[in-house]
């Protein structure tokens, strides 16, 4: 028969244990929507494109997760990207830019998940655990309830994002393989000789 101590210990691992696990996919989707802002809407010669996504890692760096979604939330819809690049520049650049359309019932109910996100998310770090009692192997277990039942929310938005990180992904490698084989090919001789 296991002491009231031992069974407080292997409870409480067990919370921690999922704990981290959940913080650690809060943590995978806050990275993918800022690897998704930072390659978004960008556009320009070679140097400024350097320049925008430098730019955009900066201004993402420390942004909390409520943020991060919202400004996810005008990239899927508030704000409809340029169908031309308006680039000027002396001499040759490169204009990138990439526009995906989502189906308006798929932006709500990714706009509602990732809302729910963020409000679990805030609600675990600063109130279920502010209140949690560190003796009650109670509260462990119901916070190892609420974990579990998270969890599974949490592993599918990161498939979500993921398959968008990866056409954006894709999109991006063949936009610069198309570019590439452009200019291996150089220029188009005209027909007057």
């Amino acid at each position: 028969m296991k002491s009231l101590d031992t069974e407080l210990e292997e409870v409480r691992a067990e919370a921690l244990r999922k704990l981290g696990r959940n913080v650690v996919n809060f943590s995978k989707i806050e990275a993918v929507l800022k690897l998704l802002l930072t390659m978004s809407r960008v556009e320009g010669t070679a140097p400024t494109l350097s320049e925008q996504f430098h730019g955009n890692q900066a201004r993402l760096r420390k942004q909390s997760l409520g943020r991060l979604v919202q400004e996810f939330h005008k990239i899927l819809t508030d704000i409809p990207m340029p169908s031309e690049p308006d680039v000027k520049c002396a001499g040759s650049g490169v204009a990138y830019s990439v526009n995906f359309a989502f189906d308006p019932d798929f932006v709500k109910q990714q706009k509602r998940a990732l809302s729910k996100i963020v409000t679990e998310r805030n609600r675990l770090i600063h109130q279920d655990l502010i209140y949690l009692d560190g003796t009650s192997i109670k509260d462990y277990q119901e916070l190892i309830l609420v974990l579990d039942e998270q969890n599974p929310r949490l592993l599918h938005q990161l498939e979500e994002l993921g398959w968008m990180m990866r056409l954006l992904q894709d999109t991006l490698l063949q936009s610069f393989e198309s570019l590439r084989q452009h200019v291996a090919d150089g220029p188009e001789e005209s027909p007057d000789g």
